[in-house]
């Protein structure tokens, strides 16, 4: 059985606490297919099967919540697993560290766009001691307008939601290859300026 199709039912049986659940694990880990999801949410709030409010205020939560436990994992136990593999010892870590620090704001907000990124990101900013407020600050607002233009796109286009998902996938996919460019160049150009390479 398709994982969509599974999803959906158990979406139909379950609303609110299913959406939830399906956010929330695709946010913290799971590669599940939540922008097709939030496509079809978008489109039975057209049909007032859902409500498209309640459906963003919950879709936001949960995601915040997910990235929240995934960069929560991070900085309380991968210090520890970090001095364990002796990765601090590397040059090029302490580099990347102090980089995603630099440009932490950014790079949560912008990994928001970028599903499978995003959830690297959370536990890149934990594990990189990122401050809290600055992450929950970025990850809330990126999260807003990430689930929000999914839900919107499939209330906009109702019951033809599933034949613009394969084209919301592949916009997000080229958002997640800017997103991913736009990170390292910034990240490259100062390590170059900085190290004189």
């Amino acid at each position: 059985m398709d994982i969509l199709a599974a999803l959906l039912s158990w979406l139909l049986l379950y609303k609110y606490i299913a959406l939830f659940a399906i956010v929330y694990t695709g946010a913290l880990l799971l590669p599940l297919p939540v922008n097709a999801t939030l496509l079809a949410v978008g489109a039975f709030s057209d049909q007032h099967y859902f409500n498209f409010w309640i459906s963003l205020a919950i879709a936001v939560i949960a995601n915040t919540l997910g990235d929240l436990s995934g960069y929560a994992i991070t900085r309380r136990w991968g210090i520890a697993v970090t001095h364990a593999l002796r990765l601090n010892k590397f040059r090029f870590f302490n580099q990347l560290a102090e980089e995603f620090r630099t440009d932490a704001a950014i790079t949560v907000f912008i990994t928001r766009f970028a599903s499978s990124l995003s959830t690297i990101s959370n536990f890149l900013a934990g594990l990189m001691e990122v401050p809290f407020k600055t992450f929950l600050i970025y990850d809330f607002l990126g999260n807003i307008i990430e689930p929000g233009t999914a839900l919107g796109v499939g209330y906009l286009v109702g019951d033809y939601w599933n034949n613009f998902s394969g084209t919301f996938e592949t916009v997000t996919g080229i958002a997640a290859a800017i997103a991913i460019l736009f990170v390292l160049a910034r990240i490259s150009s100062r390590i170059a300026k900085k190290y004189g390479a």
